[in-house]
């Protein structure tokens, strides 16, 4: 049986769906908890072992602690929430062994993932894309990316564009998303992590002001 709920956060980060689970289970999904994934957009840890009376670990049967993850995306970024359950009972508390751990994981996740959009040496930090060219990302031996034809997952993919093909980023994106418009007039969706701005000349100038975008 879990533990009851006590602490809730929400707020909203710019790390997709994937990274947020990735992180979750990296960071606070270690032993004596355990990482398990409850449904598409959500997952938790789950209290597997407890150190008894006398300091030896067995397998907690009661008021198990825990802390559930909920990641959605939607224009503005990834909407979290965060719940965490109470780190013991009345008997727990009342002998002075309850235990912390449920709520200072939580907070760990949710410290790390809030700031993501402020660091700048976060792969996940909020990156803008503004209008005109960019470039895709190198791939892998010349592997070509497919264009989304919708800013979602599961839309249809589309037209093969390599780090070579020349690519314009246009109105019409969301947080997760940029629409592109290809050379020949076709336009698609690409992941916001995946590509660049690309300035037309080679410059100083024009390096400096890629590199506000990247």
């Amino acid at each position: 049986m879990l533990a009851k709920t006590v602490y809730t956060w929400r707020f909203v980060t710019s790390a997709p769906p994937r990274e947020v689970f990735a992180t979750m289970e990296q960071l606070i999904g270690t032993r004596p908890y355990r990482f398990e994934v409850v449904g598409e957009n959500e997952a938790r840890i789950v209290e597997h072992r407890r150190r008894g009376l006398f300091g030896q670990w067995g397998r907690p049967r009661v008021a198990l602690r825990w802390v559930a993850c909920r990641a959605v995306t939607d224009a503005v970024g990834t909407r979290v929430e965060v719940e965490a359950s109470s780190g013991g009972g009345l008997i727990a508390k009342a002998m002075g062994r309850a235990d912390r751990g449920p709520v200072t994981r939580a907070l760990q996740l949710v410290k790390l993932l809030s700031a993501v959009a402020r660091e700048p040496r976060s792969v996940n930090r909020q990156r803008v894309i503004p209008p005109g060219p960019v470039s895709l990302v190198a791939s892998w031996a010349g592997v070509p990316y497919r264009l989304f034809s919708e800013p979602r997952y599961d839309a249809a993919r589309g037209a093969d564009v390599l780090t070579a093909s020349e690519l314009e980023a246009v109105p019409g994106g969301d947080s997760t998303f940029v629409r592109v418009r290809l050379k020949d007039g076709t336009e698609g969706y690409v992941e916001r992590d995946q590509i660049v701005a690309a300035p037309d000349v080679a410059t100083r100038a024009a390096q400096a002001e890629t590199a506000r975008f990247v």
